[in-house]
């Protein structure tokens, strides 16, 4: 009787090992998750005919979304990853002619954006990955509030540049960046964004808005 109990054990044992190896093989090399965060976001103007001086200043935003993650065979320490997101940028920009009138120009400018990156994933450790790729961006909308202010009397007002037909409506972007897995599915992530091309069309030859943005941001891998 002893024995039979101890035999019966010894193959509960082995079914439920080989079980959960096969459950283990079995895993789907795809991974959902959501993210979310902050946008510190940079519009430079290359060139601003008629003023002097000008200030690009870093505005804050916010990015939202879902990812979905590819694993790569079994042991291999790459990864790839796409996610879909809706960024929200914001830029302050300031210029003024340096004339003893003074004609000076406040611009706040927000950007709404459909982000698709793609990247690959190297895990320098299991917890630890230095992410890189490509990013297809389409600009939704933007609008710009502005304060003029000419020796003193101050104008201000609104604009949406998609009334004007000025919107770039794609731009191909790169970025690089880092992932840290807290605990389980948990992360956290960082990384730098750089937009090629102009954020307005071509519309005077050698002004170019040309967007940058760092985005930190927490996220859940279901």
């Amino acid at each position: 009787m002893k024995k039979l109990i101890l035999l019966l054990l010894a193959v509960s044992t082995v079914g439920s090992t080989t079980f959960a190896q096969e459950k283990s093989e079995k895993r789907s090399p795809l991974r959902f998750g959501i993210k979310a965060g902050a946008n510190i976001s940079h519009l430079n103007v290359s060139e601003n005919s008629g003023y002097l001086a000008e200030k690009n200043s870093f505005g804050f935003g916010a990015f939202g979304g879902a990812l979905l993650e590819i694993s790569g065979p079994a042991g291999s320490k790459f990864k790839g990853q796409v996610e879909a997101l809706f960024n929200w940028h914001n830029f302050k920009n300031t210029y003024d002619d340096g004339s003893p009138m003074l004609f000076q120009t406040k611009n706040r400018l927000s950007l709404s954006q459909i982000s698709v990156p793609i990247m690959l994933k190297y895990f320098v450790i299991p917890s630890l990955s230095i992410n890189a790729g490509p990013s297809v961006n389409f600009n939704i909308a933007a609008k710009s509030k502005y304060e003029d202010n000419y020796a003193g009397v101050i104008t201000k007002g609104e604009q949406d540049l998609k009334d004007f037909d000025v919107l770039q409506t794609i731009q191909v972007g790169a970025l690089v960046g880092a992932t840290y897995y807290i605990h389980k599915g948990f992360f956290v992530d960082a990384r730098y964004n750089y937009y090629f091309g102009s954020m307005v069309k071509d519309l005077t030859p050698d002004v170019k808005y040309a967007i940058s943005a760092i985005q930190v941001g927490v996220g859940y891998k279901f």
